[in-house]
């Protein structure tokens, strides 16, 4: 009853487990966090009582079963518009093909209406109602402007396209980033012929520029000639006195040169002979004390070769004592340490070679006591069976022969063969060197021609009779194997026959 009651508990408290870990698993999984590039839109049961909740980065909670959840993406689109056949205020039709760039907004009020219109719509949905309220807004621009509007002031159709389509845009949450006009033309040629007159007039006005530049240059040039002259004759005047200035100015700086030259040549020469004679001096000066710093550089470096010798061999004498002194502790050391280890070998080797003679003494004494004892073992139970078995034998025959003379009987007769190879071997080895026979040679019949065969005959009937050999342990042979009492005679005969002469038998 525990048991059971033990089994059902594991199985609850298991799929108890198994319970909790799906629900954290489901809790977890409902944890959305929204990248930069998009728009988290949670959608379902709200508590603000709106359609949906948008969350521009960071994360959110999603409640299973009662809401879910989608993404916008924010990533740019680009659109080629080809508009054609757009009137203007002039009722002109003309093509302007234009590029844009949009996105979904991340303005909050601007964000809830792309989650209300635009969840769910591919890239290319998306796109082409972006094309259209584009191509709309765009008609209605040209179609408030005149040509010379439009082909004149790009910045002014750009800004009221933007705000135009911003305002629509923004109805299903997108919004404008870039747009460009990439060009305009017109079915009826009038924008060429605005291009034409303005050329024409830009031409015009340039040549009438022109000339005036050239009146102009050439008033200028002769004025300046006119100035040139005057200022050409004047700078000639002028330089004329100049130069005459100039010259007097060089007679004068001529002989103050001259005067000047003569002095600084006396003085020169004057200073160059004082500086001949100062020189002199300071050279037998500098030779004076060269020499004297010569000689005492000399003296210097001859008692310095001196001392550094001393010095030198001083250094060597003691490096070489003391390298003597430390090569012969080395050697001291060495010795002392090879001796020590030397000893320690030798003792080692006589305790391992004692070690392994003791181990195979004990490992040769052990394997020939387990010898000895599996022998005597294998021999007691050897022993042990055969007894075992005669003893059953025994039983056997004793039970057959139904007393013990009986079995006795039976053993004899059993063992008849092997007691006569027994009494046989009494001469089986003997070895004759020399046969002397007694009783003349005889054989039964008084013939002299049986002479070693009945030799042998007397022999064996002089072996202790078998019936004689039981008896002296007690058993009575059978009658089929003989009875002593007709064996007796011939036993006596042969005992009371006259000895005969010996008679060599190689």
């Amino acid at each position: 009853m525990l048991a059971a009651i033990s089994s059902g508990l594991i199985i609850f408290l298991g799929l108890a487990l198994v319970f909790v870990f799906i629900m954290g698993m489901a809790i977890i999984s409902r944890y959305r966090m929204c990248p930069p590039d998009r728009i988290l839109v949670v959608y379902g049961k709200l508590g603000n009582q709106s359609s949906s909740r948008c969350f521009h980065g960071g994360a959110t909670f999603v409640m299973p079963f009662v809401q879910s959840y989608g993404y916008l993406d924010l990533t740019p689109i680009s659109i080629d518009i080809e508009l054609r056949g757009a009137l203007s205020s002039q009722n002109i039709r003309i093509d302007a093909p234009a590029s844009f760039t949009i996105g979904v907004s991340t303005e909050p009020s601007v964000t809830q209406n792309a989650a209300t219109r635009l969840l769910g719509r591919t890239m290319d949905e998306v796109k082409q109602l972006a094309s259209e309220i584009i191509m709309g807004q765009m008609r209605v621009v040209f179609a408030s402007m005149t040509i010379e509007e439009i082909n004149g002031d790009r910045e002014k159709l750009i800004a009221s396209i933007t705000k135009g389509v911003e305002v629509e845009l923004h109805k299903v949450g997108l919004r404008m980033i870039n747009g460009n006009i990439r060009d305009i033309k017109d079915q009826s040629g009038y924008i060429d012929a605005l291009g034409k007159e303005a050329a024409a007039k830009a031409i015009n006005d340039a040549q009438i520029r022109v000339a005036q530049e050239n009146q102009r240059g050439a008033t200028g040039r002769a004025e300046a000639e006119r100035d040139q002259a005057i200022r050409v004759a004047s700078a000639q005047a002028e330089a004329r006195k100049g130069q005459n200035t100039a010259q007097m100015v060089i007679a004068r700086s001529d002989a103050d040169l001259a005067a000047e030259q003569a002095e600084a040549t006396r003085r020169t020469e004057a200073a160059q002979k004082v500086a001949e004679a100062r020189a002199l001096q300071e050279s037998y000066k500098a030779e004076q004390e060269a020499e004297l710093a010569r000689a005492d550089r000399e003296m210097a470096a001859q008692k310095a070769d001196q001392i550094v010798k001393a010095e030198i061999e001083k250094e060597r004498i003691r490096i070489d004592a003391e390298a003597k002194a430390a090569q012969a502790e080395i050697i001291q050391k060495g010795q002392a340490n090879a001796w020590v280890i030397q000893k320690e070998a030798e003792a080692e080797g006589v305790r391992r070679v004692a070690e392994g003679e003791a181990a195979g003494i004990r490992a040769k004494l052990g394997a020939e006591a387990s010898g000895i004892q599996a022998k005597l073992t294998a021999e007691a139970e050897g022993t042990r069976a055969l007894l075992d078995a005669k003893a059953q034998g025994f039983e056997k025959l004793l039970r057959v022969a139904d007393d013990t003379a009986g079995a006795t009987q039976l053993l004899i007769a059993e063992n008849i063969v092997r007691i006569a190879e027994v009494q046989a071997g009494a001469i089986k080895g003997l070895t004759f060197e020399k046969v002397v026979v007694m009783g003349g040679g005889n054989g039964a019949g008084g013939s002299a021609t049986n002479g070693p065969g009945q030799f042998v005959n007397d022999l064996y009937k002089g072996v202790i009779p078998l019936n004689e050999i039981a008896k002296s342990v007690g058993l009575n042979l059978p009658a089929f194997l003989g009875t002593a009492a007709a064996a007796q005679p011939k036993a006596d005969d042969a005992r009371s026959a006259p000895p005969a002469g010996p008679a060599d038998k190689p």
